[in-house]
């Protein structure tokens, strides 16, 4: 529970479009309108930590031309936490069209890839564009390091480059950072070691979320938290990548590769899906996670259901539902 002598502090992992989700939601619970926000109290409240693994599309063909890391992820969770001039947040988030060489790239990602040519350090570059888009918190890589990700299937096959992993269809028996020992970002973990609350997850569970927690410092700095870690449970499988997981698989695929870090209550959604919905998504290979009380009671976790599906054309978590919960749980609220 959080002390009640100074204001919550959250820090959420991950990457692709889960983080961002969470972290709008997590800005909109923490920092309503009635809140005047104040920078030298409020900066350090918020953090992110993103993997830095991507490497497709966009993102892909700059970290290839010049040797940056994937601004993608980044780019993401600055417009989520953007409270600046809006008319910044939509150049961030414009993304060029037509048969030109630009085509594809998202504005933002030229933006930060230009600002780590010019500052010669990453995480300084994304401190400049968190300025430009006065986000509320702070966005961390991970990592400065430039990783690959691997996976092993089953079936003995092993793939290098993250965008690769999805597309062989197979069961993935491990993924890894190349190399292994790389650093976290000092400031990351100072988040972490003063963090009431972690939040990992959403997200896509071999590509987004467990590439952080195998950044080594990360996973020591989880392991002696004193901050209630939550799992962000996935709405629906991911074809390709948690092919028919359960809610159980899901956690126990966390805990194989980060055994140390804990994981104190796992966060479900109770709304049944739309079936029309549900049928569109069955036609491409996924399907609902399911989630058994009694097993998740019998491996000794806590289990935590609320209403979080989000309304439109797509099945996702409602960011301002996610935030709500995320702070009541840090606040020992129950169900």
């Amino acid at each position: 529970m959080t002390p009640a002598c100074r204001p919550l502090r959250v820090v959420a992992l991950g990457g692709g479009t889960g983080l961002p989700t969470t972290l709008r939601g997590l800005k909109s619970a923490m920092f309503p309108p009635e809140h005047p926000w104040l920078a030298t109290r409020d900066r350090e409240r918020l953090a992110a930590i993103v993997t830095v693994a991507d490497d497709g599309g966009s993102s892909g063909r700059l970290r290839r031309a010049y040797r940056v890391l994937p601004p993608g992820d980044i780019r993401n969770c600055l417009l989520a936490l953007a409270a600046g001039d809006p008319a910044m947040s939509a150049l961030f988030d414009f993304r060029f069209n037509g048969e030109a060489e630009l085509n594809g790239h998202s504005l933002g990602n030229l933006i930060l890839t230009a600002l780590s040519q010019l500052e010669r350090d990453f995480s300084y570059a994304v401190e400049r564009g968190s300025e430009i888009l006065a986000i509320r918190g702070r966005v961390f890589p991970s990592t400065v390091a430039d990783v690959t990700l691997s996976a092993e299937f089953d079936d003995g096959t092993q793939v290098d480059g993250e965008s690769m992993i999805a597309s062989l269809r197979g069961s993935i028996r491990r993924v890894a950072l190349k190399p292994a020992d790389v650093r976290a970002v000092p400031a990351a973990l100072e988040a972490i070691a003063k963090a009431d609350l972690v939040v990992i997850g959403p997200g896509s569970l071999y590509t987004s979320v467990i590439p952080v927690l195998l950044v080594e410092d990360i996973a020591d700095a989880l392991a002696h938290s004193s901050a209630r870690i939550v799992l962000v449970m996935n709405l629906m499988t991911e074809p390709g990548e948690t092919d028919h997981h359960t809610a159980a698989e899901h956690l126990r695929a966390l805990r194989h590769h980060a055994p140390r870090v804990p994981v104190h209550i796992v966060l479900l959604n109770s709304t049944p899906l739309p079936d029309a919905l549900g049928a569109v998504y069955a036609a491409a290979g996924a399907s609902p996670v399911s989630a058994d009380t009694a097993e998740f009671r019998a491996m000794g976790y806590e289990l935590v259901t609320r209403d979080l599906l989000g309304a439109g054309p797509k099945i996702r978590h409602d960011a301002d539902k996610l935030g709500r919960a995320l702070v009541e749980l840090a606040a020992g609220a129950t169900p």
